[in-house]
């Protein structure tokens, strides 16, 4: 969205254009950070049945597996339509129901409203902020008592307040963090808001993640509800340069549904994202469930990549029932044909298979083209009638790169010994004429390199490592299955922008066999950004650096234009035009005297340029023989000024 632009009156003293600005104005009134689905939203009131953005963490003694009860029922509910319930089972039990989906940065206050039933005994429920597995700060309630733990390293509990929790009545369990890092926990009664207990002592806590806790004995019968997680936090800022996850609500865009054995299945790995020339976002992803690896593929639509919706009659295709498992997808679109290549297991060897249609929907002409060495997950790039293909293989530990002028018949051409079993992900981007391939699920997690031949790669650098806590906390797979948001053939613009979908994993060492039960497989949403973002309130950083106040996903970026300052300072672009007579027209803002350096790139050389701050000239700059405009003004009062930079 663009704004009017109110200038102020602006004068100017001394050669260096010290500026003081008396007359206030408007900040843009509608912007892009500010509308559905962009800025976080801190709330999960456990209104549908997918768990979105939480799954259970096993956290009990018990070496054997055990499957966890929670559901989202609408029994009865404390809230709204559903609640979380948890309900006891013929063995002993202790689990979280984890999430880092939320934004957390101090202050920190987040509560739950907790409720159990008549015949619940020996249980015991919580509410925790969590650093990592060996670190955390919460609530404890029993029917016998309440109890805090403050930089706990265990789970167990010795000392409890004799306050009774009764049955039936709803309960608010709260922990906060405050700027100075005191750590507060009480329970308060929902009806009438008396605080029943509350404790407060400094911690040294540094919060990755939230999670509900709950105990309960062998054959134990006992019920526990939870409802209307809330967290309020500090401003919400992403740091240019940095691998990001999206908030809520878009930090899952595909979710796992419950646990049970149905056709649409239970994990949505091994996914291929694809924005269309006319706008659209397609999705294909593997389906399984907690019995068969080899459920086909599912297809879900977007109209802004954040909200999706899964086709109706998935699955949309089925390998041939002589294959016992099918793996990650990469679809392309070339000359109207969707074109997939497909991962199947045939007799212990995992082959690549060839897929088209003419709606992304329904497949035909279903054929091996690799299927003479291992070669798995694959993912395909197509540029000037050539085909890049990057695979596993042919060990585990490999990467194999292949090419093709048809994409059916490969040639290899060279393999890259990683020494980890590796996904991969690749693109092609157009601002640098470069490949870009990134191996996942690594012990280092998340490497990079770039390749000008899409065959010779640099050396692989380590690019993203997993959260320590969360969906996504598995060093060894936390992020994988990476989607970057491509075009048809699977480009993307800009290193700059870089938009991924990537599917959240947790440890196998939680008492949930991996491929017995997929309790946190999500697909999530992340990028990396730099530079200046239309709509997008920013604090520029002494360091060059970026803080933006909301995830800059797909608004647009000023390409070639950056704004630096020797302090702290906030600017709002509220209209790029690179090819008009002005170029560019905002807000900004700081709270000191301030050196602000206006950089444009890729200019026409001897090209003159202005700023103006108000409607007063503040500084002018004349394109060099390289194409750069370097602008220098220092705003000495503080206040909130709009700008312009425009052609002289």
């Amino acid at each position: 969205m663009t704004s009017q632009i109110f200038f102020a009156k602006v004068t100017a003293s001394f050669a260096v254009f010290i500026l003081f600005i008396s007359l206030s104005f408007s900040t843009p009134a509608e912007i892009q950070a500010q509308q559905i689905g962009i800025t976080p939203e801190n709330r999960d009131g456990f209104e549908t049945g997918d768990w979105r953005n939480f799954r259970p963490n096993y956290v009990g003694s018990s070496d054997d597996f055990i499957r966890p009860r929670f559901d989202v029922t609408n029994t009865n509910p404390i809230s709204g339509q559903y609640s979380l319930r948890w309900t006891g089972g013929n063995t002993e039990h202790e689990w979280l129901m984890l999430s880092n989906a939320f934004y957390l940065s101090r202050p920190i206050s987040a509560s739950v409203l907790f409720r159990t039933d008549e015949e619940s005994v020996d249980w015991q429920a919580g509410f925790y902020l969590m650093q990592d597995y060996d670190f955390f700060s919460g609530i404890r309630i029993s029917k016998n008592g309440i109890s805090h733990q403050l930089d706990a390293k265990e789970w167990g509990l010795t000392e409890k307040e004799d306050i009774a929790i009764e049955p039936g009545n709803v309960y608010k369990l709260s922990v906060s963090l405050d700027e100075r890092n005191r750590f507060t926990a009480s329970v308060s009664e929902k009806e009438s808001g008396n605080v029943i207990y509350e404790e407060s002592e400094i911690s040294a806590i540094q919060s990755g993640a939230v999670a509900l806790y709950v105990k309960t004995d062998e054959d134990s019968d006992t019920q526990l509800y939870f409802d209307d997680v809330t967290v309020d936090s500090g401003e919400y800022l992403v740091k240019s340069g940095e691998w990001t996850r999206s908030p809520m609500p878009n930090f899952v865009v595909l979710p796992r549904l419950p646990d049970v054995t149905q056709e649409e299945g239970n994990w949505v790995g091994g996914h291929s994202v694809m924005k269309t020339g006319e706008g659209d976002y397609l999705m294909w992803y593997r389906i399984r469930d907690n019995q068969e690896r080899g459920k086909g593929y599912g297809f879900a639509t977007s109209s802004d990549g954040l909200s999706w919706e899964k086709y109706d009659d998935n699955p949309v295709f089925v390998p041939h029932s002589r294959y016992d498992s099918n793996e990650k997808i990469a679809v392309l679109k070339i000359d109207g044909v969707f074109r997939g290549w497909y991962t199947v297991e045939n007799e212990g060897l995992w082959i690549t298979k060839h897929i088209e249609s003419s709606d992304g929907i329904n497949w035909e002409n279903d054929q091996p083209v690799i299927d003479d060495v291992l070669c798995k997950d694959a993912d395909v790039v197509y540029l000037e009638r050539e085909y890049y293909l990057y695979c596993i293989g042919p060990a585990y530990t490999d990467i194999s790169v292949y090419t093709s002028d048809d994409g059916l018949d490969w040639e290899l051409r060279d393999v890259y010994e990683m020494g980890t079993h590796r996904h991969l992900a690749a693109y092609y981007e157009k601002e640098n004429s470069l490949f870009a391939l990134y191996p996942t699920a690594g012990g280092k997690g998340v490497s990079y390199a770039v390749s000008d031949d899409g065959i010779t790669f640099e050396p692989f650098l380590q690019e993203w490592s997993p959260p320590s806590v969360g969906l996504d906390d598995w060093n060894e797979a936390g992020i994988t299955y990476l989607s970057f948001l491509r075009n048809e053939h699977g480009h993307i613009q800009d290193e700059n922008y870089r938009p991924v979908y990537y599917q959240a994993r947790n440890t196998y060492d939680n008492n949930i066999p991996g491929w017995l039960y997929h309790g946190g497989e999500r697909v999530v949403l992340a990028g990396k950004f730099e530079g200046i973002y239309t709509g997008i309130p920013a604090i520029m950083k002494p360091d060059g650096t970026y803080r933006y106040e909301a995830f800059p996903f797909e608004v647009e970026r000023a390409k070639n234009f950056n704004v630096h300052s020797t302090e702290n300072t906030r600017i709002v672009l509220g209209e790029w035009n690179p090819d008009g007579q002005s170029l560019a027209r905002g807000t900004i803002e700081m709270t000191k005297t301030v050196l602000v350096q206006w950089v444009l790139e890729n200019q026409t050389p001897g090209t003159d340029y202005q700023i103006l701050i108000g409607e007063e000239q503040a500084g002018t700059g004349r394109a060099d023989e390289n194409g750069t405009v370097l602008i220098r003004t220092i705003l000495d009062e503080p206040g909130e000024y709009d700008f312009e930079l425009s052609k002289h």
